[in-house]
């Protein structure tokens, strides 16, 4: 192996300083944060200027290339960055593969949108598709550029990238939304995007790619990610499923609607969940010894549900006074659903972290077998909800979520040589606390909605929420809680340092 073909990229020693690891895991949440943040205020503001059957149509579009996303590319990347050690050839092959399936997947979206979208019950969706089908390519370009900084841990560069790519994305479609182009700002937002992705992307990484592809990189790259994308094909029936079943159930406009609730869900899991699971890839990779590895999962683990749990705890308990001073009045109906939904945040987050393990622990095909099993899971209750409503399908999603959890960190678990006393020693605190925290924000909303404007009123239940939490989570678990607090003040230390 030559130098020229080595990623210099440093194995993470199992005691490798926490403040380290939490400046990466800062940077990810600024990115992640940043970006869904403005995201979902650009829609917010656009959604007051487009209809919601607009929002239904392009919802349903995006879903399929997401799908396609979560197939063909997510599972080449992971498998890639989770290598033990990484070559400048791997990522040459990860590149070509990404931009042959790019072009292919999208030449094949553009021939086939009519019947691609009749099969997932929302033919007038087809226009739209065959437009959005061009993303795919932007992010086969993008991919490989992604992987290649978050194995280098330059999370800064990624987080002003998601940063630039957003606001340039919001200022195209806030302009075309106010010159009346309704359904088609929303097309050429997400196209702006994932464009400035692309050149970012390239500029921000110092990996230029090669035109090589060898039959033996082929085959060991298939040999990592198959189980890989099997799971991710689950997972995608899993997550979007019930997006398409309401759309064919109940049409565009209750479509549109729906998706504002998961947007906003989403747009949390993503700033939190994903920021998260970032950082975790890579370090849990970059850790050889088992038991070293398990005490970073439980580390990891506990963080994500001390983070987490209020946050979807207090999305719930707030969605009525949240979707009214940020929607308006007339999204009134996304509130139940969210408040619904928020629960399938907090589970998937932990779900997230366990797939992490089995993807750098070589057991894809548990996480694949769980993923099927979501996948059915999700279809069977979704089906039999969807006659009662969109709220009763939002409950039946997290209600599965919740089913399939245990068996997915079951698996990540055995991996490790831990014991679910381990792991709900790691998760019951937290979800305990915000369980209490949303009890109590429950208790008074209802009081403080009638006599305080919207924006006040969800300030004063913020407020209310983290002080119940914390002090919920003292009383608790005063070890966690003052381990947090050290984590957290180590980690603005070391945050200053880097500034």
């Amino acid at each position: 192996m030559t130098m020229r073909n080595r990623a210099h990229f440093p194995r993470i020693d199992a005691s490798a300083s926490r403040a380290s690891i939490g400046s990466n895991a800062v940077w990810a949440v600024i990115g992640q944060g940043a970006g869904q943040i403005l995201s979902l205020l650009f829609f917010l503001i656009i959604a007051r200027f487009v209809s919601q059957a607009s929002f239904g149509l392009v919802a349903i579009s995006l879903a399929i290339v997401e799908v396609i996303r979560r197939l063909l590319f997510d599972p080449v990347a992971s498998a890639t960055n989770a290598r033990g050690e990484v070559t400048d050839s791997d990522y040459d092959l990860c590149f070509n593969v990404l931009l042959i399936t790019g072009g292919l997947g999208a030449s094949m979206l553009m021939l086939f949108a009519s019947e691609v979208t009749r099969l997932v019950g929302s033919p007038d969706a087809a226009p739209v598709l065959r437009v959005t089908a061009l993303i795919l390519l932007a992010m086969s370009l993008a991919g490989t550029h992604g992987a290649w900084l978050a194995r280098a841990m330059r999370f800064r560069a990624l987080a002003i990238r998601a940063t630039l790519s957003v606001v340039c994305g919001g200022i195209v479609g806030l302009g075309m939304a106010f010159a009346g182009y309704d359904l088609w700002s929303l097309v050429a937002q997400q196209l702006t995007i994932n464009l400035f992705n692309v050149v970012t992307l390239w500029i921000s990484a110092s990996y230029r790619p090669r035109p090589i592809i060898t039959l033996g990189g082929l085959r060991d790259l298939w040999q990592r990610v198959r189980h890989i994308s099997l799971g991710a094909a689950w997972n995608s029936i899993a997550s979007d499923a019930d997006l398409f079943i309401v759309s064919a159930w109940f049409g565009p406009t209750v479509a549109g609607v729906y998706n504002a609730a998961k947007r906003i869900m989403l747009s949390a899991n993503l700033m939190l969940g994903n920021a998260i699971s970032s950082v975790a890839l890579p370090t849990l990779a970059g850790i050889p010894d088992t038991k070293a590895r398990g005490r970073a999962f439980l580390g990891g683990l506990t963080m994500t549900s001390v983070v987490t749990a209020p946050a979807f705890a207090g999305l719930a308990a707030t969605s009525p006074v949240l979707v009214h001073l940020l929607l308006g009045p007339r999204w009134h109906a996304a509130a139940p659903i969210l408040s619904a939904l928020a629960a399938s945040g907090y589970l998937l987050s932990l779900a997230q972290f366990a797939s992490l393990t089995l993807i750098v622990g070589q057991r894809t095909h548990f996480d694949s077998m769980t993923s099927a099993l979501a996948a059915s899971a999700n279809i069977v209750v979704m089906v039999v909800a969807a006659r009662f409503g969109p709220v009763a399908l939002a409950a039946a999603f997290s209600t599965a979520t919740l089913l399939v959890l245990p068996v997915r960190m079951g698996f990540a678990l055995n991996a490790l040589g831990l014991g679910w006393d381990a792991a709900l020693t790691a998760i019951l605190p937290p979800a305990v606390a915000a369980g209490l925290m949303m009890s109590a924000l429950l208790a008074i909303s209802a009081e403080f909605g009638e006599h305080l404007p919207p924006i006040l009123t969800l300030a004063s239940l913020i407020a209310i929420g983290m002080l119940v939490y914390l002090a919920s989570l003292r009383l608790l678990a005063p070890r966690l809680f003052r381990s947090t607090y050290d984590i957290t003040i180590e980690m603005m230390g070391r945050r200053k340092l880097l500034v």
